[in-house]
């Protein structure tokens, strides 16, 4: 299987917000709580703030689509004049290990190499394994440790760097 990658569109809207409900209870359900993940999905995937997402001419946002069914997203900005910051990269669950995630990251990395950048950072969840290894896995390199938030709550988290 492998998944063909192309900017998200307002279409893509709905399948998006899907896709990261059923990522993040997949991902994050080991240490936060549903009320948590819920309020988290609310605040960070409405329609509204996605649509601006999505049509910002600053940020790059791709799909992942297998058999014209969207199956992962990911999304990156330049925040430094030397480096990209990957906001999101979700797969659904039931495309873990298919190949989809690292289509779309190929498709980041390309775009941040366009920007003239030196690196990719990210931050992710110290307990979301699902995403220290694939990090680790497309040669991120683990960082320090700081907090992030999600709903008002602060969990441990990494920052992760991408040479380019």
């Amino acid at each position: 299987m492998s998944a063909d990658v192309r900017p998200a569109t307002d279409d893509d809207i709905e399948a998006i917000r899907d896709v990261a409900w059923d990522a993040w209870y997949a991902a994050y359900g080991g240490f936060l709580s549903p009320s948590t993940i819920e309020s988290g999905l609310t605040e960070y995937y409405d329609a509204e703030l996605l649509e601006a997402a999505v049509g910002h001419e600053d940020i790059a946002f791709y799909v992942a689509e297998v058999d014209s069914e969207v199956v992962g997203f990911a999304s990156a900005e330049q925040t430094w004049a030397d480096e990209v910051e990957l906001h999101t990269i979700y797969v659904h669950p039931d495309y873990w290990g298919e190949g989809a995630g690292p289509a779309l990251f190929e498709e980041i990395e390309a775009w941040a190499d366009e920007q003239g950048v030196d690196r990719i950072a990210c931050a992710v969840f110290a307990d979301n394994t699902v995403g220290t290894q694939f990090f680790e896995a497309l040669g991120f390199e683990r960082g320090t440790e700081a907090k992030g938030e999600v709903a008002g709550e602060l969990h441990a988290e990494y920052e992760f760097e991408y040479e380019l």
